[in-house]
């Protein structure tokens, strides 16, 4: 599989820290933009892409709850049986089967569903380009700085490329079953996109 692109990128970060365009050192810039992406989809557990994933998931009540975001669901297969769209219905990322597909009380079902991001979230992006701002800002890993009057206390956040325990959190809920419903076991990911 191919390495996923950051999730922002170097003309983002320049109007993040105000500064004029070609003024971030374009390979220092680069590399903490991927090394912070790389740590918030670690964190997030979720590579903030669009994709396509078939899992074994089980059935509660007749409702299916795929991970989400749920963009399509393209195919749901239950005791062997491949069902037909007027057989399940999709409402806000649940699939409910139909009433004579519940007969044989299945547990589970085999569900083709595509998922994830058309576009980075606002606050995942923001996340990106405050750990990289924090790195480029304090290249030397200073913790502080004085020049005559004016002196500058930095974070220790701001030693590397790093998530605060702030950003931490609020990755939480792009964690896969934190509010969109239990995973399944994922038997394989037919495709990113």
């Amino acid at each position: 599989m191919a390495p996923l692109p950051p999730l922002a990128t170097v003309t983002e970060l320049e109007t993040w820290l105000q500064v004029d365009p070609g003024a971030a050192p374009q390979g220092a810039a680069t590399l903490a933009l991927d090394v912070a992406s790389g740590l918030v989809r670690d964190e997030a557990r979720c590579p903030f892409t669009m994709r396509v994933s078939t899992a074994s998931l089980p059935i509660e009540d007749g409702v299916i709850t795929p991970a989400g975001p749920v963009l399509a669901v393209e195919s749901v297969t239950v005791a062997g049986e491949a069902l037909t769209p007027s057989q399940w219905e999709v409402d806000d990322g649940t699939v409910t089967l139909s009433r004579h597909v519940l007969r044989g009380y299945p547990r589970r079902a085999r569900v083709t569903w595509q998922h994830g991001y058309q576009t980075v979230p606002a606050p995942v992006k923001g996340i990106v380009l405050d750990a990289v701002a924090r790195s480029i800002v304090n290249p030397r890993y200073l913790r502080q700085e004085s020049t005559g009057q004016r002196s500058l206390t930095f974070a220790t956040e701001s030693f590397t490329v790093s998530l605060s325990q702030i950003e931490r959190d609020k990755l939480q809920r792009y964690r896969p079953g934190a509010r969109f419903g239990p995973m399944g076991r994922v038997s394989g990911v037919t495709g990113v996109r």
